[in-house]
């Protein structure tokens, strides 16, 4: 197996769909495409996490084996990661058994201490020797996630990240690991208003591990980041059968402002089955509710995998 496609998903706000989009795509990938897939959740709020698997379960699996938290503290000690006995392998309970194909490496709240600095090369630098190390610890701080998706990565075909609602140290972590990240966005003024910010933000991520990396005396060939693979918008909003004037508008202004080209043609409405399928931790077409049987109908989330397949 080759080395697997690493996307991130990713936004500022809260509440845009990001982590059911994570949680739709990754089984989608690996029910209905056969594609060997894993999720990683960086979010301390653990929502991917609980989508998987319920508490009981998780509480049972951390104890035996660790989270993401606990391979970060492995991290920090310079020990090995270990990356291979944190994943929690088909967690995903159906009727019919187990989602096969699909992993998951949890969250852990215990991880909210670790995601709150990291915004720029810290300190003052008296001497070269004092920049120098700086500049390779501002670098390691953000190799965690790389690092420890290196141990997995030939097992997979995709690795999917759902980032918590910030730009802090897990996130650009997960930015230096991704090949591509794909932000999610409810077609409003709010949602939609920081799309570019975000996208500079990121390009100034790279550009600060790019001057960090020149410090250091790291070749730049080394260092990477994701690269925007698409916008991905959610809980549109339809009266009768058609999308409401004010969605549209702001779905076509987007288009205007990133190119046509980086936004997915299919959406997300806003549909009831959706948050009835996370309450049983299944994806919305394995949920036997009439809200959810017409959500599946509408095919929402297999068409946007579709997607995802021939963009990555």
């Amino acid at each position: 197996m080759a080395n697997a496609k690493v996307i991130s998903f990713i936004n500022y706000k809260g509440g845009v769909g990001k982590t059911t989009t994570t949680y739709h795509i990754g089984c989608c990938l690996a029910e209905h495409h056969g594609k060997k897939t894993l999720l990683v959740d960086i979010d301390p709020q653990t929502n991917l996490t609980f989508l998987c698997a319920p508490y009981e379960k998780w509480e049972e699996f951390r104890r035996r084996a660790g989270t993401i938290a606990s391979m970060y503290k492995r991290f920090q000690d310079k020990i090995a990661l270990d990356t291979k006995r944190h994943v929690w392998q088909t967690p995903i309970q159906i009727a019919r058994g187990r989602i096969p194909n699909l992993d998951l490496i949890p969250c852990d709240v215990d991880l909210l201490g670790e995601d709150l600095g990291g915004g720029s090369v810290p300190g003052t630098f008296p001497t070269i020797e004092a920049l120098r190390q700086n500049a390779k610890q501002f670098l390691r701080e953000r190799q965690f996630l790389k690092l420890a998706i290196q141990d997995v990565r030939n097992s997979y075909d995709y690795i999917l990240i759902d980032c918590p609602p910030n730009l802090y140290l897990m996130t650009q972590n997960a930015i230096v690991a991704s090949d591509w990240y794909v932000i999610t966005a409810i077609p409003d003024h709010l949602s939609t208003i920081g799309l570019r910010i975000l996208q500079s933000k990121v390009n100034k991520i790279a550009d600060m591990m790019r001057s960090a990396s020149t410090f250091a005396g790291v070749v730049h060939d080394s260092i990477s980041v994701a690269k925007l693979g698409g916008v991905v918008f959610v809980k549109v909003r339809i009266g009768g059968s058609l999308i409401t004037n004010t969605h549209q508008r702001m779905m076509e202004r987007v288009k205007e402002l990133l190119g046509a080209d980086l936004c997915f043609a299919d959406v997300t409405t806003e549909l009831i089955g959706y948050g009835e399928a996370a309450e049983m931790s299944v994806p919305v077409w394995h949920q036997d509710t009439q809200n959810a049987r017409r959500a599946t109908n509408k095919q929402e989330y297999n068409r946007i995998t579709d997607e995802f397949l021939r963009r990555f």
